[in-house]
């Protein structure tokens, strides 16, 4: 079974505990430590394992390298993993996990199209490197999420709360326009193609 290790800093009674999440590909948990946490429905991510630049003591290409940009639904898919990312995140910052499981099952479909586009992307962008880039713009997106819980852990969970319960009222087509109207999203860190030189 494939999967895809990331590190990430989590704020607990004051204190910060490195955690090492195993999110195993095609599968139904993300291991942390030596527990595991049932969390549902992570979209595969292909072959090959990804470690952090920490953990392998190597550099992982960061997307914004990209060699050009993401056309209007290349953004969109990757807004969604930003979101995904964020909630998967304050699942284990904030014990939101029953949220989390709930949001990834109305959005399931979705969410797997949005993954493929995502693939895609990396696909076009880097060639035999896709994997690898991909799995180092997932770790980071990632670490992105875990920073801001530690800077303001309270209003992290609360919007968090806030995303949850405002997803309840969209219709699962409308995920990537409900992402994109999320500020955060905007930190793919991924330049946007302008309009009139839209990749098709």
């Amino acid at each position: 079974m494939h999967a895809i290790l990331i590190l990430l800093n989590i704020p607990v009674h004051n204190q910060f505990i490195e955690l090492i999440l195993i999110i195993k590909g095609g599968g139904n948990q993300v291991q942390s430590g030596s527990r595991s946490v049932a969390i549902a429905g992570w979209p595969r991510l292909g072959r090959v394992v990804a470690m952090t630049a920490i953990a392998l003591g190597m550099a992982l290409p960061s997307a914004a390298q990209a060699a050009s940009c993401a056309a209007a639904n290349e953004e969109s898919a990757l807004q969604v993993r930003v979101l995904q990312t964020e909630l998967m995140v304050a699942a284990l910052t904030c014990n939101q996990r029953t949220d989390y499981n709930a949001f990834i099952t109305r959005f399931q479909p979705q969410l797997s199209v949005q993954g493929k586009l995502m693939q895609a992307f990396f696909d076009r962008k880097y060639g035999s490197g896709s994997a690898k880039a991909m799995n180092g713009f997932v770790t980071r997106i990632a670490n992105e999420s875990s920073r801001r819980g530690m800077m303001k852990r309270g209003l992290f969970c609360h919007e968090a709360t806030v995303i949850h319960s405002a997803s309840k009222s969209v219709d699962p087509a409308g995920l990537p326009a409900f992402a994109q109207s999320l500020a955060f999203t905007s930190l793919h860190g991924v330049t946007p193609c302008p309009t009139k030189i839209a990749a098709k």
